[in-house]
């Protein structure tokens, strides 16, 4: 395999928001909130509301332990 073809395939693999939805990004959020250096990218790419990570299922505890990043 050539240089340019191992490059995109490796791109294809790590293109982790190529087919993210808002709602599927935000069940990812809810289901890895503890994780808070993971959701960050996600919370601030789809700019999710506190209020509709907590109607989603969230605690309330994780959700106000975003902080600034919520609004």
């Amino acid at each position: 395999m050539g240089k340019a073809k191992r490059r995109n395939f490796k791109q294809e693999v790590d293109d982790k928001f190529k087919y993210m939805t808002r709602q599927s990004a935000l069940s990812s959020v809810v289901e890895n909130i503890e994780h808070k250096q993971d959701i960050m990218d996600m919370v601030t790419l789809f700019d999710f509301s506190a209020e509709e990570m907590l109607e989603a299922g969230a605690s309330y505890e994780d959700v106000m332990a975003l902080g600034g990043m919520v609004h």
